[in-house]
């Protein structure tokens, strides 16, 4: 199997667990606390999907800063060996 065929499993997997979670807690509220902010009544798929929105967005974000550094360590690279390679 490909590893694009590997991560297409991975990811159908994934989302039919989140769909199985989402069916079978649709009904559960929970109340949510947010420092000052409180809410009384939400879905417990909408907490959870949502917290795990958040969180690949935080980890996306983390891991820009290193990503800009390295493409900007690459350049100066590239540019230091006269342009050998230039990028399409």
């Amino acid at each position: 199997m490909s590893s694009i065929g590997r991560r297409m499993l991975l990811v159908a997997v994934f989302s039919a667990a989140a769909a199985l979670f989402a069916v079978q807690n649709g009904g559960v509220r929970v109340p949510l606390h947010l420092g000052i902010v409180s809410i009384r009544s939400v879905s417990l798929p909408v907490v959870v999907f949502t917290a795990v929105g958040v969180g690949m967005l935080l980890v996306f974000l983390a891991g820009l800063r290193a990503d800009l550094k390295t493409r900007k360590m690459l350049r100066r690279y590239r540019d230091a060996l006269g342009g050998a390679s230039e990028e399409p």
